[in-house]
């Protein structure tokens, strides 16, 4: 029932408020292209998926000191990395969106074009990576190849930008987003920079920061980045999925499974306004108003998964523009996210209200 309580609030908080704000979202930009396994080939027409991630590495490890064939299934190309989904879904929430990253070097790639003509302003420092998202019931394998990606730093963003235009935008915008610290070697040049440029601002954006998957970084360059969040200037959210939690906890030598537990001990930790933990069935906060789990819309049959962590991240930040309580921002979330996964695309404000409707008048049960 506390639940129900905090998704009807949520709404009631939304129905109200609709207020533009602008945003800085970056530093990435990848080239998806969504891809089934297949399992059993029916027809030239159909196909049976390998349904888990379990299975399919069963498949892999039995054919270990041998060979074999694996087809794979395209079924879209589309845009990806984490900055471009969470500022697309940004906008289809009525926001506005300056974006920074990997769109194209010489020009915008062709599958970036529609997105950047909604976007207020976009500057690319370089080509984008690729992806191929190998999709399961379960979650997601990335296949990434993104050596080109070294080059979004700060000064390469200098030679796009003045730092006099710099420190003007940050002035202007009321919330940065920065995604996908894992891929992007030079990322922390962006992060001090700005956090320099920010220490002497009277009007400071908040600070919203997904690192995305770092088991593929040191132990030493998690904990440098933890500091540099740890002193950034602003109100500050870390945002991480579960398997993202279970490293932090590690570098930070915290001991502890429990979900809301382990986002308040993070916290303590860091020092930081939030640390946000979001698993696929619902999500935590650890925040200095309070501390929150809240079970999410889950379902065992997404249409699609990749980009969901982006749009709960997108969700949270709508409703923390909107000066929401924490827990009220976990229920933006979630029910973007949940939107999401069913439907294969951001959702409007309009579409938002409706999900959210429907859930909490099923009382947060299965929908």
């Amino acid at each position: 029932m506390i639940q129900v309580n905090i998704v009807k609030r949520a709404l009631d908080s939304l129905e109200k408020w609709n207020q533009k704000n602008h945003l800085l979202v970056g530093f990435d930009g990848f080239v998806d292209e969504i891809i089934h396994v297949v399992d059993k080939r029916k027809n030239p027409d159909e196909y049976q998926r390998i349904n888990d991630i379990k299975a399919f590495s069963e498949r892999i490890a039995s054919v270990a000191g041998l060979s074999t064939n694996i087809e794979l299934v395209p079924t879209q190309t589309k845009l990806g990395g984490n900055g471009p989904i969470m500022a697309n879904a940004i906008i289809a929430q009525g926001h506005e969106v300056t974006y920074v990253g990997a769109l194209g070097k010489y020009f915008i790639h062709p599958v970036f074009r529609e997105f950047a003509g909604q976007c207020k302003k976009v500057i690319s420092l370089t080509e984008p990576g690729y992806t191929d998202a190998l999709e399961f019931f379960d979650g997601k394998i990335m296949l990434g190849k993104m050596n080109n990606l070294v080059e979004v730093s700060y000064d390469n963003l200098l030679e796009k930008m003045p730092e006099s235009d710099i420190i003007a935008l940050l002035e202007e915008v009321h919330l940065v987003a920065f995604t996908n610290w894992t891929m992007l070697a030079n990322l922390n040049t962006i992060l001090e920079a700005f956090g320099r440029l920010m220490q002497s601002q009277k009007k400071k954006p908040k600070v919203f920061i997904d690192l995305a998957d770092p088991k593929k970084r040191t132990t030493e360059d998690i904990r440098k980045v933890l500091g540099v969040i740890s002193g950034l200037p602003c109100e500050t959210v870390l945002s991480m999925n579960l398997s993202e939690s279970t490293i932090i906890s590690l570098v930070l030598g915290i001991k502890e499974d429990e979900i809301l537990s382990r986002a308040i001990q993070i916290r303590d930790k860091m020092g930081v306004s939030g640390i946000v933990i979001h698993p696929v069935n619902g999500a935590a906060i650890a925040h200095q108003k309070e501390s929150v789990w809240m079970e999410g819309p889950y379902t065992s049959k997404p249409k699609l998964t990749t980009g969901a962590g982006d749009n709960f991240n997108a969700g949270f930040c709508n409703a923390w523009l909107g000066g929401f309580e924490p827990g009220q921002c976990l229920a933006l979330g979630v029910s973007t996210s949940g939107f999401y996964v069913r439907n294969g695309k951001s959702p409007s404000r309009a579409e938002l209200l409706k999900f959210m409707k429907k859930w909490a008048d099923a009382n947060c049960g299965p929908i």
